[in-house]
């Protein structure tokens, strides 16, 4: 049952999304507290099932690094939504529900009866939160996306790399989690303004329109300049165990140059006319980065690098692996990682929450089982009888 001590404590959320955003979002609802299902296909479930890592690389529904992941804080449920039986039982829930996620193409629910204009009349409250590749209107309302024709529809791609090799990928579904954020935030407003004008919303989400947003430097550069932003050179120099950007050279402060040079070991590069001035750091950075390349070359701890280097109040940084990760003072510090168990794929560490609440603690539960609470909504909530609720399943209702 809702908690409604908690942020989200009173908002019962269907989700009916697959893969990445749609599913972030309502993992980070279900994290606030929200009363999330998660409503999937009978027999298979969502995509993200089929998605690895897989423990021992064995695939298998239930042990999806994917799903196990996106889907913390949820309960699952079965339904076949072209069956008029299903689609009727949604309707029911939906008049219960606070919000509707989902991600199919763009039309497909108005054609079984299940768009925002039908749910409405059902449920004028309801916050209907729909996620497409670009939208739910314009020439490419019906085109299919991924997460690197995000990044590149949406510019991201043109801005990273090198200027001597095409633009590259950020690693990941770095693009697709940006998403679920931007659906969480629009969500969230909607909620926030039904809560105050009393109507329901019908939320748009656009992955290439969300994702332009991480490049918008550049787009605010063209409009300013008229010419593309170019791809620069990295400034990533290689220690012992690993890649830093030590940032020593162009943004250190004059008052701070003294100190930096001591720690290269080049003290007398502070009074240095070349070097001496921001100026002629910029102008001679490629000799400059020379230099401190060879310092680091000779330093066997990225990490002590970084430190030594905030000391200085100055910016630097370092290429964390993942084993870094979860090794590091900072998130060992702040309970980041958290393990859960789960009865299939077993004991698993997990990131955690994406930003936290003052004297409220974030709800961590495991990913559930196709169909684990078909049974609870069906026959608890709903009133089924059992009778019924197997002439459901052998149907392939749910």
């Amino acid at each position: 049952m809702p908690d409604k001590d908690l942020a989200l404590g009173d908002i019962r959320v269907l989700d009916l999304s697959e893969g990445v955003p749609g599913s972030y979002c309502a993992k980070v609802m279900a994290g606030l507290g929200a009363h999330v299902i998660k409503v999937e296909r009978p027999g298979s479930g969502d995509v993200s099932r089929t998605t690895g890592p897989f423990p021992n690389d064995e695939p298998h529904p239930e042990k999806s690094a994917a799903f196990l992941y996106l889907n913390t804080g949820k309960k699952s449920i079965t339904l076949n939504l072209e069956n008029p039986t299903g689609a009727a039982i949604l309707k029911r829930l939906v008049q219960d529900s606070d919000v509707l996620i989902e991600s199919f193409p763009v039309g497909y629910m108005d054609g079984i009866g299940l768009g925002y204009s039908d749910l409405e009349s059902l449920n004028p409250t309801l916050v209907y939160t729909a996620i497409s590749p670009f939208g739910q209107t314009g020439p490419y309302r019906d085109y299919k996306n991924s997460d690197i024709v995000t990044q590149a529809m949406g510019a991201l791609m043109d801005t990273i790399g090198t200027p001597d090799r095409g633009p590259l990928k950020i690693g990941g579904n770095a693009a697709l989690y940006t998403v679920g954020m931007g659906a969480f935030s629009g969500t969230m407003l909607a909620i926030y303004a039904r809560d105050t004008q009393g109507h329901g919303e019908f939320v748009d989400v656009s992955a290439m329109e969300t994702i332009t947003v991480a490049q918008i430097h550049s787009s605010i550069g063209y409009q300013f300049r008229g010419t593309n932003q170019t791809r620069r050179e990295s400034a990533l120099l290689l220690a012992g165990d690993g890649y830093v950007n030590p940032g020593l050279s162009v943004g250190v402060q004059e008052d701070t140059w003294r100190n930096v040079c001591d720690l290269i070991g080049h003290p007398e590069l502070a009074d240095d006319p070349i070097f001496s001035t921001r100026e002629g750091r910029r102008e001679y950075q490629e000799d400059l980065l020379a230099i401190i390349g060879a310092w680091v070359a000779e330093q066997p701890s990225k990490e002590e690098i970084y430190h030594q280097v905030q000391a200085l109040r100055t910016i630097a940084g370092y290429v964390a692996t993942v084993e870094d990760l979860v090794k590091s003072k900072q998130f060992v510090a702040r309970e980041y990682f958290i393990s859960m168990d789960h009865p299939v794929a077993g004991e698993v560490i997990y990131p955690g929450a994406p930003f936290t609440l003052a004297g409220e603690e974030w709800q961590h539960s495991r990913a559930p089982l196709l169909g684990e609470h078909n049974a609870e909504v069906y026959c608890d909530s709903l009133g089924y009888s059992r009778e019924d609720f197997v002439k459901l399943s052998n149907l392939g209702v749910i």
